[in-house]
């Protein structure tokens, strides 16, 4: 039965070492928590080795440490999707991510350990937004994993972690969105306006009319790619991204992860200027990248995922722990995607 570390604590120098293949062979660990995420820990771990030198840092990701955090996580089976990328995925997509480089999880219980290699850069912040090189950089990174694996849905059906965009699913998410509005509406009553809601109720009445309107094939799909899941690296010449957090990957469109990036990382002046460049981009990497695909079935899909992140933010605002900073993010992403659908007519396909 392969080891779990679940807590900081566990990550300790027997841990690591054994986990790494070289058992002994490590003299300290300093563990430092990185990072925001609201339903898993991350950890910086800087290592000391005792004889033969191997990596100076590596990150590690175990679950919460909030039991709300990780009961919700659990039931999602985030910590499976997240395990089953790095195990069966990674090495076929080429999407920049951190290496994985030990990947276990107890399927009955759900504690896992992750143990990925450093990646450079600084995280975005979904607060202050991006710029228009940065969303040009996020476009380009997940073309990498939308088109190795874009009209795969036969064989990649096949993997049991892995969500599908199928009858039962569609309705889940429906069941689960219509359930938690009111909370979100009570939540968030002195901090969003009318439009909001108003837009959230539409989608709540019309979430299975819209999700039957995507027309091009399945592909993988990040699930939550916004800023706060992005390092950017502008060391070098450009900007380059690693893309992280793969807790949510899933059969669906691959429009609606841009659209997902596009409408929660720029702020509105800057989408309204540079959306429909960042559209059509992303559809001549995917021909470049040898995917047959109708430009207007893209634009089509991108119209209809702008109501990903309205969606996500009705949702995860109520199954994690609440903090001031993940309100206010969640505020911010249904502001902006709402402006988005708006922008893009979403409220015509049905």
């Amino acid at each position: 039965m392969a080891r779990i570390a679940a807590t900081i604590e566990a990550l300790d120098a027997d841990f690591i070492s054994a986990a790494l293949g070289r058992p002994g062979e490590l003299r300290s660990v300093k563990s430092t928590r990185i990072g925001s995420g609201q339903v898993a820990l991350s950890v910086r771990l800087e290592l000391d080795w005792d004889v033969n030198e191997g990596p100076r840092a590596l990150v590690a990701k175990i679950p919460a440490s909030v039991t709300e955090s990780r009961n919700a996580a659990r039931l999602m089976r985030l910590y499976h999707v997240e395990v089953g990328f790095y195990r069966d995925i990674s090495p076929q997509v080429m999407v920049p991510h951190p290496s994985a480089l030990y990947a276990e999880i107890d399927e009955e219980s759900g504690d896992f350990t992750l143990l990925m290699s450093e990646s450079p850069g600084v995280v975005g912040d979904q607060l202050v937004g991006c710029t228009p090189e940065q969303s040009v950089a996020m476009v380009d990174a997940i073309v990498g994993l939308h088109g190795p694996t874009w009209g795969r849905s036969d064989e990649l059906v096949t993997l049991r972690w892995l969500r599908k965009f199928d009858t039962t699913t569609v309705k889940r998410r429906i069941d689960t969105y219509r359930a938690l509005l009111p909370a979100f509406e009570q939540r968030f009553s002195e901090r969003l306006n009318s439009e909001v809601f108003d837009s959230a109720r539409w989608l709540g009445r019309h979430f299975e009319s819209v999700l039957m309107a995507y027309r091009s094939a399945p592909c993988l799909t990040h699930g939550d790619f916004r800023l706060d899941n992005v390092l950017f690296d502008s060391s070098g010449q450009g900007t380059a991204v690693t893309v992280l957090d793969w807790q949510t990957v899933a059969l669906g469109r691959g429009a609606a992860d841009v659209a997902y990036g596009i409408g929660s990382g720029l702020l509105q002046d800057a989408r309204r200027r540079h959306e429909q460049d960042l559209i059509h981009r992303y559809i001549e990497q995917l021909w470049s990248n040898g995917v047959t695909v109708t430009a207007a079935d893209v634009e089509n899909d991108y119209r209809v995922g702008t109501v990903g992140g309205l969606s996500m933010a009705v949702i995860a605002s109520q199954i994690v722990t609440a903090t001031d900073r993940g309100d206010e993010m969640f505020a911010v992403m249904a502001e902006r995607h709402v402006s988005q659908m708006s922008d893009n007519d979403v409220f015509a396909l049905v």
